[in-house]
C-alpha cells in the first residue's frame, strides 16, 4: 500500500518509498510490536550495510567493465555483424531479448540498460515495434539475467542475505529461469498477452 500508493499517487518516487517503508517496519516494531530494541539497531544497520556492499562491489565492477566495452564500441559490432538492423520485428526481440539476458549475468542490470538500450533504439524504431512491449521484454530479460548465474547480482544478494553458500542458492535457480523464459518467447509470439490490457483501457 504505501509503495504503490505511493508512488502512484505521485507522494514519492520509488527511491523514497523505500525509505518510508523502512521508517514504518520501524515505528511498528517499536511502538506496535515492541519487538526491537535500540541495541538491535546496530546489527541490522551493520547487516544492511554488508549486503548493499555486495552490490555496490558487483555495480562498481560492472561499471567498468561496460565502460570499456562501450569504449570499443564492442555491442555496435556485434549487432552489425549479425544483422540485426536489417531483420524483421521478431529477429529484432530475440536479439534484444538474447544481449539483455546474456549481458546482465555478468553486469549490473542498470548498467545493461543504459549501454544497450540506445544501441537497439534505432532497430525498433525501424521495424516498428510497440515501445510497450520492448519494454515489458527488456525488463523480464533483466530479472532472468541477474538470477542466472555465475554472477547474477540476485545470486549474490540472496547469498548475502540468506548466507547460504553459492552452489546451494544457484541450484534453485533453474526451474524459475526456464519459466520465465517461457515467457518471454511467448511474449514474443503472443505480444497481446502484454499489450491487450493497455488497448482495452485507451481504445
Amino acid at each position: 500500500m504505501i509503495i504503490v500508493g505511493g508512488i502512484y499517487g505521485g507522494i514519492f518516487s520509488p527511491t523514497e518509498a523505500a525509505a518510508a517503508c523502512v521508517l514504518y517496519a520501524v515505528l511498528l516494531e517499536f511502538v506496535v510490536f515492541r519487538s526491537l530494541k535500540m541495541n538491535d539497531i546496530y546489527a541490522i544497520a551493520k547487516s544492511t550495510g554488508l549486503i548493499t556492499a555486495v552490490v555496490f562491489i558487483l555495480v562498481a565492477v560492472g561499471n567498468g567493465f561496460s565502460w570499456i566495452i562501450s569504449f570499443a564500441q564492442i555491442p555496435q559490432m556485434i549487432l552489425e555483424a549479425v544483422g540485426v538492423n536489417d531483420a524483421g520485428p521478431t529477429g529484432v526481440l530475440i536479439a534484444i531479448c538474447i544481449s539483455f539476458f546474456v549481458a546482465c549475468m555478468f553486469v549490473d542490470p542498470i548498467v545493461v540498460i543504459l549501454v544497450l538500450t540506445p544501441i537497439f533504439a534505432p532497430a525498433i524504431a525501424a521495424t516498428g515495434l510497440d515501445p510497450v512491449l520492448v519494454g515489458i521484454l527488456i525488463t523480464l530479460q533483466v530479472a532472468i539475467g541477474s538470477a542466472t548465474p555465475p554472477f547474477g547480482c540476485d545470486i549474490f544478494t540472496a547469498i548475502a542475505i540468506f548466507k547460504r553458500p553459492y552452489w546451494d542458492v544457484i541450484k534453485g535457480t533453474p526451474p524459475f529461469i526456464f519459466m520465465l523464459i517461457l515467457a518471454a518467447a511467448l511474449l514474443i509470439m503472443f505480444p497481446q498477452i502484454a499489450l491487450f490490457l493497455r488497448d482495452v483501457a485507451f481504445r
